[in-house]
């Protein structure tokens, strides 16, 4: 049984874009990073060895899935960003505002993912329970 690798959680995270263009490998790493400081100061440590590319154990496969939509989240991000900075297109003889549309769904979507996150990483968490009288 061999470690985890980064490769496999990319690959995962891979599944999840509708993109319409190649995504630039340094991004995606970058996403990655973000991904597991923030799985890493909620939850714990997943000993990642950057040098080379593989995790210190064989993770789960709902740790590999949480990191990839926390890569997922970090996306959405990005391309709300993007779609907020298009401006309609009026002209003489034209006029394009559907932008709006897409703002909202790519809102919504992120929502969505930010919120099934956060259900990832609770349902991962050691809960507390006081037994006995208080």
């Amino acid at each position: 049984m061999a470690n985890t690798t980064y490769t496999e959680v990319k690959t995962v995270f891979e599944s999840m874009p509708m993109s319409k263009y190649i995504l630039n490998d340094n991004l995606i790493r970058c996403w990655f990073f973000r991904a597991l400081g923030d799985y890493e100061l909620e939850l714990t440590s997943l000993g990642f060895n950057s040098e080379i590319d593989e995790f210190s154990t064989k993770l789960t496969i709902y740790q590999i899935n949480t990191l990839a939509l926390l890569m997922y989240t970090y996306y959405l991000s990005r391309e709300l960003s993007r779609v907020e900075k298009l401006n309609g297109i009026v002209g003489k003889d034209i006029s394009m505002t559907g932008m709006d549309a897409t703002k909202r769904v790519t809102l919504s979507d992120l929502k969505l993912q930010i919120e099934k996150v956060e259900t990832m990483i609770n349902k991962q968490k050691q809960h507390c329970f006081a037994w006995g009288d208080e």
